[in-house]
């Protein structure tokens, strides 16, 4: 009997095409003699949606008439009956057609909403409700990795070297800017670079030279988030990525691959370049990067040390800024859900996109069978007589 995973993805986030993209990356691999694949797709609006519809990547080029094609459904968070809840139209009964409610069990989630209200925990918190495995981080974890100051912190307190922040809040800065200013200015040398805590696909992040332009990448910035970090800029690095497969007791680090751009890359630089349909896949990139086989394995050291740090499970891709002059590198940040879910880097080293999906689905189960083991209710005369 083949298991019943239901990938879900869109999603009320900024990057809710590179959702889209990478669920139909990760449908079309998956083993169809194994598993039965129920697409889930979020619209920006926030409905939930099933259907053959969502399995044709074109239909979302126009979203209206896709609503339209697709059924509406319901999660449902109760844990006795895992699944959704679906409005389907019935052509029975004494008075004709009518519409009539349908449950659909599932047997493991498959969440691929990057960014807000996916990567963040609160969709990994609707399946704990729900006592649904689900393939990734946790609720923990995942709220960690999506906010940059909090990853800085814990990532700090392993030993991992990181670069110098300054975090400043919505309201701190709307109240007093030029005190903020100031104090940055006071702080690090230009230039700086401007970025929302709980975003990624370079969303927002700014480069600026100088205070006019410091000013305007905050404001872009805190209109995406109400949290923003201010980093010096590191010259003379270049970016180098690695990605984790497993959980915190057991896991591996990927071959490095080495993104090719002129300075930072942008969201067209990894999403758009070489195609929509490719994904991550489609931008440039040199794997394995071209460095001493010391650093690098220093790299996918420190590359699983991050991971273990925050708990992750699953895929995960830990950014580095690098100088292979001296061999230093910092971790720059932590991706709880990779787009394309790094699976180029993972085919690089030797695990198919195949392979690495049956992975993630034995995680998530392995997860939840440990999960049976505690105890969650407790015997008490409270409200005895």
């Amino acid at each position: 009997m083949s298991t019943r995973v239901a990938m879900i993805f869109g999603g009320r986030s900024v990057e809710h095409e590179v959702s889209v993209i990478t669920a139909h990356q990760a449908m079309a691999a998956m083993p169809s003699d194994r598993y039965t694949v129920i697409p889930i797709y979020i619209a920006k609006s926030g409905q939930w949606y099933t259907g053959d519809a969502l399995r044709k990547l074109d239909n979302f080029r126009d979203l209206d008439r896709l609503a339209s094609l697709a059924e509406p459904i319901t999660f449902s968070p109760n844990s006795t009956t895992p699944g959704f809840l679906t409005q389907r139209v019935s052509k029975r009964g004494l008075f004709g057609g009518g519409t009539q409610l349908q449950f659909e069990l599932i047997d493991v989630a498959f969440p691929l909403v990057h960014g807000s209200h996916g990567e963040d925990g609160t969709l990994q918190g609707l399946f704990e409700l729900a006592d649904i495995p689900y393939v990734g981080c946790d609720v923990a974890a995942s709220a960690i990795g999506i906010n940059k100051a909090l990853t800085k912190r814990l990532l700090r307190a392993e030993g991992l070297p990181v670069v110098d922040d300054i975090t400043i809040s919505r309201g701190q800065w709307q109240p007093d800017r030029d005190a903020l200013i100031k104090a940055i200015e006071e702080r690090f040398d230009y230039p700086l670079y401007v970025k929302p805590a709980r975003l990624g696909s370079s969303i927002g992040v700014s480069r600026a030279e100088d205070t006019m332009k410091l000013t305007f990448a905050l404001d872009v910035a805190l209109t995406y988030d109400n949290l923003v970090l201010i980093e010096p800029a590191q010259l003379n690095i270049i970016e180098i990525n690695c990605s984790v497969l497993g959980d915190e007791v057991d896991c591996e680090a990927s071959a490095c691959e080495q993104p090719v751009s002129q300075g930072t890359l942008t969201y067209d630089d990894k999403y758009l370049r070489g195609g929509k349909s490719k994904g991550m896949k489609g931008s440039q990139r040199i794997i394995p990067a071209d460095l001493p086989e010391s650093m690098a394995d220093s790299i996918r050291q420190a590359a699983m040390k991050a991971f273990r740090g925050i708990g992750g499970s699953g895929v995960a891709r830990v950014d580095f800024l690098c100088r292979p002059t001296n061999g230093s590198f910092y971790v720059n940040e932590i991706n709880t859900l990779p787009g394309s879910l790094s699976f180029y880097m993972w085919e690089a080293s030797g695990v198919s996109f195949e392979r690495l999906l049956d992975r993630l689905i034995s995680i998530a189960q392995q997860r939840a069978s440990a999960k049976k083991q505690s105890t969650y209710t407790f015997q008490s005369s409270l409200l005895g007589k």
